[in-house]
């Protein structure tokens, strides 16, 4: 099995660099600093600012910005606002803001301070998705710590937006009038402070001693940046570091070698993201829904999840769970591996197997699908090049491509693909930050372009976006989920875990937040 034989390779070579690791290492002590924590990342913090949120730099957001609400176990809980309230239309949002809290600068957390937070989010380009700001009619502040939002329509899930690290509260004074690229300096109400970047190596953060939510548990966090995968591993183990944190850094194979290391404990969140494809129902190769529907049954993915995830990761058979917020899944068409069903449909649809190559070719000509991904998460390249030696199985030719995140994207919403990786967000973006980008920034957009459906279907996302009615939004999100389902242009695979590795002499214990995707400073116990 092309999977299998992936893992032992990379398992062989894995167990050469630790049988190295410890001819170099007798295991490391770690640093003797005990206040001070390192953590070993991918790639350098620049550009640490909410504006400016990615899969390289959310992990460790929280470590200086708080949002206004907070999610845990499944419910909305106070933070900077401490309480909220809707009209009955659902069209005013009225806030209440934690009183005593001041920004890194000294500047005092109030109305004001939202308002120019909500202020500057509703006009910031990379937040149009973000819907609970930049469809805001109207801000006012009713008193020194309230805060009424106006909107035109109603958006249900304006308290979900409120949540995520893209709409972190940031010193009014780090602001700069119609600059989204750039802030006066990186500034919140969190945990810890940032104190300094030096640039190819590290940026540090110090305790906030005036924290308002409980004491931190280190004196200052590191974030050292080493980008090779191997040479965090071995930083790692020789006490270089103390923590890896984040599934786009860490590959199961290495959580999974990393955690026979002496001293060194793993942790795996509970998971709430879907990791899943998108196929191009509107491009030319893939316009035959027989076509999709073969690629869909020639996925083995039980095989992917025990090749790739040493069965850490379960198949999934629907791209959301039901404890996820408005999901049921009634009435799904469930298509389980059948490779010889995946060859009858190819052959119905004219795609014939040439004996010779073992691919198949359509009017006689060898065709070849463009499947493409973000390189940005380590363990796209392992799944695509698995997916690759599947398809290949019921005679499909993938060429596999990987680009960086921009370039990706791009592509992606111009239809330059015809596979690509499309996950899910996780808790507590889902559904609706999988569904709603779908009107105009999504792979799906593209995909969806040319089916006749197609406008019936994005006004079907705006009804959903726009009722307070709770049954009207799990009937529409089972409609929408079914009708992508059916046209077989979301194809979920598995279900994604979230990773740290952290030393024992380190760390005594971590629980991973309601962002279970972004390193949670306040849920770090420090070992004694």
């Amino acid at each position: 099995m092309p999977t299998r034989l992936f893992r032992i390779k990379t398992a062989v070579a894995l167990l050469c660099l630790l049988l190295a690791l410890t001819a170099c290492s007798s295991g490391g002590s770690g640093s003797k600093d005990k206040d001070t924590l390192v953590i070993g990342y991918v790639g350098e913090l620049s550009n640490f600012y909410p504006t400016m949120v990615d899969m390289h730099n959310k992990p460790v957001i929280q470590l200086v910005y708080d949002m206004l609400i907070r999610y845990e176990n499944g419910e909305f809980k106070p933070g900077l606002a401490t309480g909220w309230s809707f009209n009955e239309a659902g069209t005013e949002l009225t806030m209440k803001i934690k009183q005593g809290v001041k920004f890194h600068d000294g500047e005092p957390l109030n109305a004001a301070a939202v308002i120019a937070n909500m202020e500057y989010y509703r006009y910031e380009g990379n937040a149009s998705f973000l819907k609970a700001v930049s469809t805001i009619d109207k801000l006012e502040a009713l008193d020194e710590y309230t805060v009424k939002v106006s909107y035109k329509e109603p958006y249900y899930p304006i308290l979900h937006d409120l949540c995520t690290p893209y709409l972190a509260i940031v010193s009014p004074k780090s602001i700069i009038k119609d600059d989204y690229m750039k802030m006066n300096g990186t500034i919140g109400t969190g945990p810890y402070v940032h104190e300094s970047f030096k640039k190819g190596e590290s940026t540090v953060f110090r305790k906030n001693k005036d924290y308002w939510d409980g004491e931190p548990a280190y004196e200052r966090i590191v974030v050292k940046y080493i980008p090779d995968a191997a040479t965090r591993l071995k930083a790692l183990q020789t006490g270089e570091v103390d923590v890896i944190f984040s599934s786009t850094m860490i590959t199961n194979n290495e959580f999974k070698q990393a955690t026979s290391m002496a001293g060194v404990k793993g942790e795996m969140s509970e998971g709430s993201r879907t990791r899943a494809l998108a196929l191009n129902a509107s491009g030319e190769k893939l316009a035959d829904l027989r076509v999709r529907e073969a690629i869909v049954y020639a996925i083995d993915k039980k095989e992917l999840g025990e090749g790739l995830t040493y069965g850490y990761e379960k198949p999934a058979e629907e791209m959301f769970e039901t404890r996820i917020p408005n999901i049921t899944n009634e009435g799904l068409n469930k298509r389980g591996f059948d490779a010889a069903k995946a060859a009858e449909l190819l052959d119905q649809a004219g795609w014939k197997l040439n004996g010779s190559t073992g691919y198949r070719e359509l009017d006689g000509k060898p065709i070849s699908l463009r499947f493409t991904y973000e390189t940005g998460d380590t363990f796209n390249k392992e799944l695509a090049t698995a997916l690759q030696g599947q398809l290949k199985k019921v005679g499909l030719q993938v060429e596999v491509a990987g680009s960086d995140v921009m370039t990706w994207w791009t592509e992606c919403v111009e239809g330059k693909f015809d596979i690509t990786i499309w996950d899910s967000k996780g808790a507590p973006e889902d559904p609706h930050h999988f569904i709603g980008p779908m009107l105009d920034q999504t792979a799906h957009t593209a995909a969806l372009a040319r089916l006749p459906e197609a406008d019936e279907f994005n006004a079907r996302i705006l009804q959903v976006q726009h009722t307070r009615d709770d049954s009207a939004v799990t009937s529409g999100y089972n409609e929408l989920l079914n009708f992508l389902n059916d046209k077989a242009i979301v194809v979920p695979v598995t279900r994604a875990k979230e990773l740290i590795l952290y030393r024992e002499d380190k760390v005594a214990d971590y629980s991973f937040g309601g962002l279970e995707n972004a390193f949670n400073p306040m849920g770090v116990r420090k070992a004694e």
